[in-house]
């Protein structure tokens, strides 16, 4: 068995290369960048008012009082998209909509509130400061300068400020193709009524699908292989053939007579990288890779299939889209003793008990088996215990978030 750390560093080594590619804006969601952005044009576009109100020179009506306004004849108008066509002259005011172009000649904006209009003349009853309510062409970012950098997930708010300058198509990292393998004779789909007392309702099938998408892969297919050696050669060789980078298998890569997974990846000319891994859940993991496409074997056991899927192919996943991490994490106190007296890596299930004003506390999942989904199901993340490694009350742990 190796280490989970050094398992990871052999993933690290033999990720595929990534694919790029340039998309519309409208099919970027969730994508990575896999260039640099800068502004193509600078933000605002053009010198525009924050406020409705008018388009004054500041000279003419600096120290305007409600008792000594200053009066200024309304020669036009400037709307947002139908500028004034004009000057602002000497003693002269236009009247201006929020968003709307600010006219030649003026340099502050009043706004209608502080202003009385008669007659086609606008009476300023106060003005703070000159530029006041003036958005300047290009206060927010000029022309040329960097936007977002690359490895940015492409999500609502960076798409908005993109099209705000208008960028319609962006470089990205293509979506990893995934193709999973789920094997067993022993298991039925989770929708069947007539199930035998020696069947298992198929659950990881269904999580290994939400778990795929969760990371921004592109599922091609999925399929349920039987507990043959020739079906499994079969179902990896159409695995292969499908283009897909990442094979992903679940079940087979064990000790049993009947786990196949191991000796069809080798028929279907894979070089394994490694087998076995001193972690719990999980030891049995296989990877393997054959040219561009990596072939992994999570154990049959659901929680284990999880645990391993979250640990090393996430992470493959996110550095085939240009990013090193998916998982987020929190730094929480621990409520009672933990401990890891055993020679391998633990994945321990927590929940977290939020508190305010505080650090969250951390507490165990009850039942940590490996084929206990609600371990799972029902924890809001995990910790990673060392060999050895004791955790007393009160002191603080990382955990990664489901």
């Amino acid at each position: 068995m190796i280490s989970v750390l050094e398992a990871q560093r052999i993933l690290d080594e033999n990720v595929p290369p990534a694919d790029r590619r340039n998309v519309p804006i409208d099919d970027a969601f969730g994508s990575y960048l896999s260039e640099d952005i800068k502004a193509p044009e600078a933000s605002p576009r053009y010198t525009n008012s924050a406020m409705d109100g008018y388009a004054v020179r500041w000279r003419d009506c600096a120290g305007a009082t409600p008792d000594a306004p200053a009066v200024l004849k309304i020669i036009g108008e400037s709307q947002a998209g139908v500028p004034f066509d004009g000057e602002v002259a000497e003693h002269s005011a236009v009247r201006i909509s929020t968003g709307a172009m600010v006219p030649d000649g003026a340099d502050t904006v009043v706004r209608v509130e502080d202003t009385r209009e008669a007659d086609g003349l606008v009476s300023i009853l106060t003005v703070k400061r000159e530029g006041q309510d003036v958005r300047s062409k290009g206060e927010e970012f000029a022309e040329g300068q960097l936007l977002f950098l690359k490895g940015t997930c492409v999500a609502a708010r960076e798409l908005a400020l993109m099209a705000a300058v208008g960028i319609h198509t962006i470089p990205v990292y293509g979506k990893p193709v995934v193709y999973l393998l789920v094997t067993g004779t022993e298991l039925v789909c989770h929708d069947e009524d007539s199930i035998k007392p020696h069947q298992i309702r198929d659950s990881n099938t269904i999580m290994l699908t939400g778990a795929i998408r969760e990371c921004g892969a592109f599922l091609m297919a999925t399929s349920h292989v039987q507990d043959s050696l020739a079906q499994t050669v079969a179902a990896i060789g159409e695995a292969v053939d499908s283009g897909a980078k990442i094979i992903v298998c679940s079940g087979g890569v064990s000790v049993g007579r009947h786990d196949h997974v191991r000796e069809a990846a080798k028929q279907a000319g894979f070089a394994e990288l490694f087998w076995q891994i001193r972690q719990k859940p999980g030891k049995p993991l296989y990877a393997g890779r054959k040219e561009n496409t990596l072939i992994f074997g999570l154990p049959g056991n659901p929680v284990s299939a999880y645990m391993c899927f979250r640990n090393f192919v996430r992470p493959v996943l996110a550095k085939l889209q240009g990013t090193r991490y998916f998982d987020r994490t929190l730094t929480t106190v621990v409520a009672e003793q933990m401990s890891n007296r055993g020679n391998r890596t633990l994945f321990v299930r927590v929940k977290i008990e939020n508190r305010p004003n505080q650090l969250a506390l951390l507490k165990e999942v009850g039942r940590q088996g490996s084929h206990m989904l609600s371990s799972i199901a029902h924890a809001d993340g995990y910790i990673v215990l060392q060999p050895g490694e004791i955790l007393q009350p009160g002191s603080l742990k990382e955990v990664s978030l489901f």
